[in-house]
């Protein structure tokens, strides 16, 4: 049982990191372009993990042009793939809300 209890905590421990770290502004400013400029509101999951992707590039590409270090994420950690997750979810989430809100506004202004 105490084994149990250890594991959820660590669990616990695990998602509290996850968020505590996610950046999830790029996320959004890179949802929102990809929700204003689609051309079809559909096809949501593929957008979303295309701005999981474009993040990722600009966040290893970014470091690299300022002559740093690149810090790539360890995808062996649950910390990592949680964050991929969470962006995933918010990515899509804003890619679906902005492609609804610009297919209303095109509707309205057809009934107009």
């Amino acid at each position: 049982m105490n084994d149990i209890w250890n594991a959820t905590l660590s669990l616990g421990d695990i998602l509290q990191d996850a968020l505590a770290t996610v950046n999830l502004l790029m996320v959004l400013i890179v949802g929102m372009i990809i929700g204003l400029f689609q051309p079809k509101n559909d096809h949501h999951a593929l957008k979303a993990a295309l701005a999981v992707v474009i993040v990722y590039g600009i966040r290893l590409l970014l470091p690299s042009l300022s002559d740093h270090r690149v810090a790539m994420p360890d995808i062996r950690h649950l910390s990592s793939l949680l964050q991929i997750l969470l962006m995933y979810i918010f990515a899509y989430g804003v890619i679906a809300v902005i492609g609804s809100a610009k297919t209303a506004m095109k509707f309205e202004a057809k009934k107009a």
